[in-house]
Order: structure tokens, then sequence, then C-alpha cells
């Protein structure tokens, strides 16, 4: 990220309104930003040059989690009804997949949903049947594989697009779980802070982030090394996303996006965005960090180098 001087810090550029409690954010390469909102059973389509919703999908009860691939478009985990939704790259409903849960009306937070483009799989962690789950995304339609992972309470869900391992939040035991790719094992299993949520990868820097939503911290996790450390960043961090320059931004149930220095391992933004911010990504081209605020069904643009 550039430097934030008192001259230029990241800020608010454009809040959207979208559906009714947004709280999935993914980018795609075509200047695509999607947003699950989970009490409306869609997915908002944001133009990233203009800043506009640009189309309104209709997808499964109460989406929640959002991931896509260059290739083979956008899929949505739902909730609601343990399904995940496939989209074409035009945008266009080519399978519903049924992931398997257990009876009765599920809790909130119960799928989320991470693609690995190289390896052709999307991984879904399914909090009800306790297993992280694999989709081809490369056959025609796409549908889900007999392989799958046991996995204690899995929620948040990451690819390291290098070493294809993947990374599983389990927020009922204060863990990550590390997936081999090739034989699906767990192969690692990491603790970290108390209420482990949101997960995103660095995998330049080789450092994976986890957004501790029962304390006031994130969990900095080395790959190379296997070290951990914590950044204190303020109370119930949720969301997680990295800048292209590996900029660490966070989302907070105040309101509050904040910044973490990767060189520092220091806070030095806290930026206003709307109510209960949620999920976030970073879209390249625009140099803009997307925020779903799931409190008044709007998405918060950051200009991540600021005026």
């Amino acid at each position: 990220m550039k430097s934030t001087s008192n001259t230029e810090k990241p800020r608010v550029v454009a809040t959207i309104p979208v559906g009714a409690e947004p709280v999935g954010v993914a980018v795609d390469v075509h200047d695509h930003v999607f947003v699950t909102n989970r009490r409306a059973n869609t997915v908002s389509v944001i133009n990233s040059v203009t800043n506009t919703v640009s189309a309104t999908l209709n997808v499964g009860l109460r989406p929640e989690s959002v991931a896509t691939d260059p290739q083979f478009g956008v899929y949505v985990a739902n909730g609601g009804n343990f399904t995940v939704s496939a989209l074409d790259r035009f945008h266009t409903l080519v399978a519903t997949i049924d992931v398997g849960g257990p009876p009765g009306p599920p809790p909130p937070d119960m799928l989320r949903v991470a693609v690995d483009h190289l390896m052709s799989r999307a991984y879904v962690a399914n909090r009800g049947l306790h297993r992280v789950s694999v989709i081809g995304i490369s056959s025609d339609p796409p549908a889900l594989s007999l392989d799958f992972t046991d996995v204690e309470g899995p929620l948040g869900v990451a690819v390291d697009p290098v070493s294809h391992r993947v990374f599983v939040t389990q927020p009922d035991h204060n863990t990550i779980s590390v997936i081999d790719a090739t034989n699906h094992d767990v192969v690692r299993s990491i603790p970290v802070g108390p209420h482990p949520t949101g997960i995103a990868i660095d995998s330049q820097k080789r450092r994976v982030y986890v957004a501790n939503s029962g304390f006031r911290t994130v969990s900095v996790i080395d790959t190379t090394t296997g070290g951990v450390a914590e950044i204190d960043v303020g109370q119930s961090p949720t969301g997680v996303a990295v800048d292209s320059h590996g900029a660490v931004y966070l989302s907070h149930p105040d309101g509050l996006v904040r910044v973490i220095d990767p060189g520092s391992a220091g806070v030095i933004a806290r930026i206003p965005v709307g109510s209960q911010p949620q999920g976030l990504a970073f879209e390249p081209h625009s140099n803009r960090v997307y925020v779903a605020n799931g409190g008044d069904g709007t998405v918060s643009a950051i200009d991540v180098a600021g005026s």
C-alpha cells in the first residue's frame, strides 16, 4: 500500500445500496464485485468502475459466502438450505448443488466457499456436517465430488494458490485446520485466538491472517516457519482481506475497518464504514476494498490509496 501520510489515507469513496443484510464479498477479473444478501436470498453485482449495482441475481436460501473463478464462474454458499449456486461467467445459474446438512432450520453462519483455480475446485466449509466438501468446477455442470475432509465445526475457508493447501477456521475450537489438496487429509491443526471466523492469505508474503472475533486479535500464521503471532486490533474483528501490497483490512461490529501495516504489524488507519460490517474483499483494478455492511444494506468502497 502507498504511504499513509496525513494527506493520503484510505477512505470511503462510495456507499452503494444493495440487498438486505449483505455479508459476503468476492471479486472477479472483469471489474465485478459480488455481494451476498443474506435476508434477500440474492447476490448483488457491483460494477467497480461506476460503483453501481449492475445486476441482482436470485440464488438459494440465505446466501452467506461467495467465491469466483476467472474461467468457470461464481459460486454462492447458501447456508439456509445447504446448497451452492453455481453461475457461469455470464452470471447465469447452471447448477444448484446440494452439499447436505442436518435436519431442522439451520442457525446463521453454516456455509462458506473458496476456489482453487489451478486445481479446478471449490471448497465448501460445512459447519452443519462438520466437513469440507469439494466441488469439481470444471465439469459441466459443476458437481459435488465424493472427496471431503472431516473437520469439526468449519467456517471460514481460504486456499493458498501456491501450495494449494486449504486453511479452515474452527470457531468453536479456536483452531485452524490445514488440508492437503492431494489426499484431502488434515496435515496440521494450529491454535489461534478465540472464535476465529474470517481468514485471508497473502501468498506473496507467505502469511495467513485470521480474525479472532471472540477477542481483539488477529492471528498471523507464517506458512514457511509455522510460527503464529498475535496483533491487537480492537474488539471482535470479523472479516479480513489483504490488498496487493500486503496491507490487511479488518471489519469490526463497531462500524470501523481497521488497517494493519504488514511491516510494523500495527494498526495504521481506522475507517468508518456502514453498520455491522462483515465480509470484505480487495478489487485490484480499482485499488479498492469493498465492505459488506450487514446492518444497513450497503457496501462501502474504500480507496486504499486515499486522495
